[in-house]
Parts: structure tokens; sequence; C-alpha cells
């Protein structure tokens, strides 16, 4: 846990939990400024946990381990439905899937992955079943149609590809337009095949449990939403690549409806 002191704040800390896509030191180095920001709004010292895997982050949200999220966002919208869990903000960034092949790979277009490996990350992600959506539009069933070599992280997904253990890989937008600034030369050995056009799911939300009142929902909401106005927080999001936030919206949350079943276990 990372505490986040106010010094008017006497109350317990509360707890917010974020889902489990970075590892612990670069969530204390990318959220602190956020942490801190929602500390200030609610006049409490905020401390920030997290979950060993996805479902694990899932079944915490539901028991009411957490006091406020940031989480996915078919995450957020089982949360906000079977819970009611309420949407503070969303991030500008919206999740998006690439599928990258090698440069000099002679597949061209989806229908050439028939037979093929493909390195993806978590198949509970939104980066997955957008993967997963694209080769359908095809006639494809990733798994059955083209082999998954499921990677721990998709930065492995680039580095499967780049060693030649699979042939295509599948990893977040998000990750591949910074891949220039982890190693040029690297993203210049790979191309894009596919690229999910707009609209998508908004990359991260924050939300409050239905406990929290609807006062101190706006009064979080109004500081999060003028927080890219401060310095502070105009470089946490050049830094987070949140982009910026927004209020809800309900058709941008209602776009992770088909996404949701694989986080509910007795799902078909």
């Amino acid at each position: 846990m990372f505490p986040a002191t106010v010094p008017a704040a006497l109350a317990e800390p509360l707890r917010l939990g974020v889902f489990p896509y970075i590892s612990p030191s670069q969530m204390v180095e990318q959220l602190s400024p956020l942490q801190q920001r929602l500390a200030e709004a609610m006049d409490r010292e905020v401390e920030m946990v997290s979950a060993p895997d996805f479902m694990n982050f899932v079944e915490r949200t539901t028991r009411g381990d957490y006091d406020l999220v940031i989480t996915a966002p078919h995450m957020g919208r089982l949360a906000q439905q079977r819970d009611g869990w309420q949407l503070v903000v969303m991030s500008g960034q919206q999740t998006a899937t690439v599928i990258l092949v090698r440069r000099d790979s002679r597949i061209d277009q989806l229908e050439d992955l028939r037979g093929r490996k493909m390195a993806v990350g978590n198949w509970r992600s939104v980066t997955y079943l957008l993967a997963t959506q694209a080769l359908a539009a095809q006639g494809l069933t990733l798994g059955v149609d083209v082999a998954v070599v499921e990677t721990a992280t998709f930065s492995n997904v680039v580095t499967a590809l780049l060693h030649g253990a699979v042939e295509v890989g599948a990893t977040p937008t998000l990750l591949w337009d910074q891949w220039a600034y982890v190693n040029e030369e690297q993203r210049l050995q790979l191309r894009e095949l596919f690229r999910a056009p707009p609209p998508n799911p908004h990359s991260f939300l924050i939300m409050a449990p239905p406990t929290m009142t609807s006062a101190e929902v706006q009064r979080l909401r109004q500081s999060l939403l003028t927080f890219g106005n401060t310095p502070v927080g105009a470089e946490f999001f050049r830094h987070s690549r949140f982009h910026s936030f927004l209020p809800p919206d309900e058709e941008a949350m209602a776009l992770s409806d088909p996404f949701i079943h694989v986080l509910v276990p007795d799902a078909p």
C-alpha cells in the first residue's frame, strides 16, 4: 500500500483499487499524482492497492474491498450494472488493438492468418477481445483457425514477434504507439496488419461504490475534470497517457457490453 497523506484527513484512509495492468513500481510512478488529487478532493488519506490478476480484482470490487477504483472498461461496466458502482470519470484515451507482423512477412491481410500462431496478452483483456472480433469478421476463430500463444504481458507480444516465436501478435495501441520511445529499431522491424477503428471503449474508468453520496461523487468528478488545468495534472496526463478525463457517457460505457461475459465465470 502506498499512502498519500492529506494533513486535514482524520478518518480512515480510502482504499483505491487499481486493476493490475502495470507493475506495483510503475503504479507508484505513474499514478501517485492522481492518488494525491483524489486525496485532496475527498479530504482523506488515500492508499493504492491492487490484486494478483484480473478476476481477483473483479471479485474484490464486487465484495466492496475498495472505496474507489481505477478499472478497465469491461470491468467497470460489470461493476456498474451488477453491483451499482457509479462512474465518476472516463479517460480520454480509448482501448484499441493493433495486430502486428514482421515487416518482411508475406502476411498482407487478416484472411492470411489462418493456420498461423498469434501472440496475445490476457484473454480476458479488451485488447484480446477486439482482436477476436476482428478475426471473426473475416470468418476466423481465434484458438481454432488461428493458434493462440498467450504471453505474460503485452510487451512480450512484441518480443515474441521480434524473436520469431510467432508470426503475428495483438497488443494495445497504447503500448505500440509508444514503442518508438522504447526501441525505435525494434518498431521499424514490425508493421501493422490491422488497427481497430473507433469508437472503442475508454481505457480507464474511475468509479465510486454505490454507498458514496451523489454530493461526494460530484465533488470528486469536478476535481478530476479540472485536473488537467494544473501543471501537475498536465504532466500526469502526458506521462500516464490517460489523455484527459471526461464526464460519464452511457453510449461509451455500452461499447464494453460485448466483453463482460469473460469476467463472469458461469457465463456461456
